[in-house]
């Protein structure tokens, strides 16, 4: 049996299982009731969210799902709390803490009592991320054809515009030291349950200024390392050095078809760092289409599930 045909086999299959299991993502707009609207936001059992903001009979919330995070896109939480259906018309996001407002310029309608989601692409971030007051401006349209604006300050039940800050400012500070990326190539060695897949990251400090010290990569919902937990890393960065690779050995964390039908952010590799006289925290390198489905592939492959070729 050739490897080439059971690699393209595993994509069909791997795209009926996506196409299966996999919710809508960040998008288009979604629709939750009141009541759920905190479990949209991948609250666990037993968190109870702070209430949307009500204005002139709209809630006004924002949120982050999973698979908005390496996209840097936001969902803008709109409630209808009367008795009559709305028409959003318009939304607009600001915030001192990125550079240009968020715009969503589509039309949906919200049933009263329901909620919509609203997509929208962050700004660039402002660093270090100003103190943040965000406005939430929304159109909407009543059943006799009446538009009004509100305008308030959502409310931010999750935190997710602290920890957004946190996180552009972190990945522009190791920015200035030097560019980091995942290579779009997976190399397989071995064959079979045995087989093992070597990541390669890129680092070009060739540019930078500034030192970083590369402490550790770890393990993901799809990933682990052959032995232990991380991928101990240990190299300091200095900017205007050259460019150098370092390799990552990885093995399936886990071996059932699910967790790539879901897979929201397996693919994406944490790297912990430390800057010189500045902050400290994780980077998420982030694999292409073509590197995230080659991991697909492999870890069919090596899980068993991939469909064998005839003949």
């Amino acid at each position: 049996m050739s490897r080439r045909p059971q690699v393209c086999l595993t994509g069909a299959l791997l795209t009926a299982l996506l196409l299966a299991g996999c919710a809508p993502t960040g998008g288009t707009e979604g629709t939750t009731p009141t009541s759920s609207a905190a479990a949209s936001a991948g609250t666990t059992a037993g968190t109870t969210a702070a209430p949307p903001v009500v204005i002139d009979g709209l809630g006004l919330e924002i949120l982050q799902n999973r698979p908005d995070y390496g996209n840097r896109m936001l969902q803008l939480s709109i409630t209808n709390e009367g008795d009559t259906a709305l028409t959003v018309t318009a939304a607009t996001f600001s915030s001192p803490q990125f550079e240009a407002p968020s715009e969503w310029v589509k039309t949906t309608e919200v049933p009263p009592g329901l909620t919509r989601h609203l997509p929208v692409q962050l700004g660039t971030a402002i660093c270090p991320a100003p103190a943040t007051t965000p406005t939430l401006t929304v159109t909407v349209v009543d059943a006799s054809g009446t538009s009004r604006i509100v305008t308030g300050r959502p409310s931010d039940p999750f935190g997710v515009l602290e920890r957004i800050a946190g996180e552009d400012c972190l990945d522009d500070a190791v920015a200035a030291v030097a560019a980091l990326r995942l290579d779009d190539t997976l190399e397989v060695t071995g064959t079979g349950a045995d087989s093992v897949a070597h990541l390669t990251v890129h680092v070009d400090p060739s540019m930078g200024s500034g030192e970083l010290h590369l402490e550790e990569a770890r393990s993901t919902i799809l990933l682990s390392p052959t032995e232990g937990d991380t991928w101990p890393l240990d190299r300091t960065i200095t900017g205007g050095d050259s460019p150098q690779t370092l390799s990552v050995a990885a093995v399936p964390a886990r071996c059932d078809p699910h967790a790539i039908a879901e897979d929201k952010r397996g693919t994406y590799i944490p790297i912990s760092v430390t800057i010189t006289d500045g902050p400290a925290g994780t980077v998420y390198l982030r694999s292409s289409d073509q590197l995230r489905l080659a991991i697909y592939d492999y870890l069919a492959a090596t899980c068993g599930f991939a469909v064998p070729s005839s003949g």
